[in-house]
């Protein structure tokens, strides 16, 4: 049960790291303190701090949509402790794909 994540081909390996120790973040933890932490510790101000988390994508490697596989996208670290909780999940595109109907049937 980790997260996989996707960067951006032109990102170099310190903002990899960067990207990594955003996610390490663990919820409820005090967030804005975090980000403070990162943003002194890498001595970088929080509108580069998120351009640079724009270009790294993250993923469950143990949430997938039922119907195509795809595994769960996450957008902030606080939001893998629901995504783990769900007892089910259809991603966006097989909901939009399906009419609506993998949400209204269950």
């Amino acid at each position: 049960m980790s997260i996989n994540f996707v960067f951006d081909s032109a990102l170099e390996d310190t903002a990899k790291r960067l990207c990594h120790e955003y996610w390490s973040y663990v919820s409820p933890s005090d967030y804005i303190a975090h980000l403070e932490l990162l943003c002194y510790e890498h001595n970088t101000e929080t509108d580069v701090l998120f351009t640079t988390l724009a270009k790294c994508q993250v993923y469950l490697d143990d949430v997938h949509c039922e119907y195509c596989g795809r595994p769960y996208q996450l957008d902030v670290p606080a939001d893998i402790p629901h995504a783990r909780r769900l007892n089910s999940w259809f991603c966006e595109g097989c909901i939009s794909f399906s009419g609506g109907q993998f949400v209204l049937g269950r």
